[in-house]
């Protein structure tokens, strides 16, 4: 089976040693399949019933928890390996506005300070040989040759009204929201998002909705 990856083109925020700019691709995603096109995927290409990968799944969610929550990182042979990723809770600043946590003396820090802040990935090089090597996978430009990809640019007023009429419509938004329905680069959709949950207007709040990261008014 024939895939075509498609990729576009981006400056990178730094030159290099030279101050020449440098470039990076990445993929172009424009959607997400989701459990319901995993199972159709089964029903169609396996003699696997649905329910059985559905309860499979639910199993493997709870058992690769579990695992990490006792101090284990998780290889599944031929898939990669899970492990946490941790970071700092947010700290508030004089006013009580919520600000990244910033220690300067490691004493200071303590099992208060720390948080989960995502699971990490890493693939075996069969998996990733497997994706490598499939026969007929080729690769389109989205950007055109010598052209580079940018980000959406917004004023403030342009950005803020995009996101109050989305946010009626939604009642939250996502980094891959931004990104997608914006159009903004993932950089741009971070600094976005760190903006309005961390300066004084603090318009965002943070909620974590199973590994996912949402972002609603802060009311």
């Amino acid at each position: 089976m024939s895939h075509i990856i498609k990729f576009s083109v981006h400056r990178d925020p730094q030159t290099d040693q030279s101050a020449q700019p440098t470039y990076h691709v990445r993929q172009d995603n424009y959607c997400t399949a989701d459990k319901g096109e995993l199972m159709e995927s089964v029903r169609l290409h396996s003699a696997m019933r649905p329910e059985h990968l559905e309860m499979a799944l639910s199993v493997l969610e709870k058992e690769i928890a579990d695992f990490l929550l006792t101090n284990r990182r998780l290889h599944i042979d031929g898939l990669g390996t899970f492990y946490l990723k941790l970071g700092f809770r947010e700290q508030t600043d004089e006013y009580g506005q919520p600000v990244k946590a910033h220690f300067t003396d490691p004493a200071a820090i303590t099992g208060h300070d720390v948080k989960i802040d995502t699971i990490g990935f890493r693939p075996d090089q069969s998996f990733l040989k497997r994706l490598s090597t499939d026969i007929g996978t080729g690769f389109e430009n989205m950007t055109g040759r010598g052209h580079v990809g940018h980000s959406a640019h917004y004023t403030d007023k342009q950005f803020m009204q995009r996101l109050d009429s989305y946010l009626k419509e939604h009642r939250y938004v996502t980094r891959h929201r931004l990104i997608d329905d914006f159009g903004l680069s993932d950089y741009m959709a971070r600094k976005w998002l760190d903006r309005l949950t961390t300066s004084p207007m603090n318009r965002l709040r943070m909620e974590k909705m199973g590994n996912t990261l949402t972002y609603w008014p802060n009311e």
